[in-house]
């Protein structure tokens, strides 16, 4: 009679694989910083934004009032009044969009302060290091 014996061997190292723990990968997390200057440049930005239509209304109640004045002095004053109201309106509407858009930069856009090209050396790094 013949004895049929299956015995249980394990594939070439596959014990010694399975004894040993995986790897553990640390990840690099960068500390929280702050985005208080960004919001603080986007608020100043709209309220420039707001500011030069403000001042564009202002401009135009002069332009008419110069219109219809009479008197040269009055229509000189008038006049420089349009036209200072006007340069206000341009200079805050520019200065408000660029610093929405310096705002929007520092929020979302900007990396780490650190360099973006490391050299780290040791037997657990990465010879080289890029970010972009």
């Amino acid at each position: 009679m013949a004895c049929l014996c299956l015995e249980r061997i394990p594939a070439a190292r596959a014990d010694a694989q399975a004894a040993a723990p995986f790897p553990e990968v640390r990840l690099h997390t960068e500390p929280a910083r702050s985005h208080l200057l960004a919001y603080l440049s986007i608020g100043a930005g709209a309220g420039l934004v707001g500011s030069s239509f403000l001042f564009k209304q202002r401009a135009d109640d002069a332009y008419q009032e110069y219109l219809d004045a009479t008197d040269v002095e009055r229509i000189e004053e008038l006049f420089d009044r349009t036209v200072l109201n006007d340069r206000l309106s341009s200079g805050s509407l520019l200065l408000g969009e660029t610093l929405i858009a310096a705002g929007l930069y520092l929020r979302f856009i900007r990396h780490s302060s650190e360099g973006s090209l490391h050299l780290a050396l040791g037997p657990s790094r990465c010879g080289l290091l890029l970010r972009f």
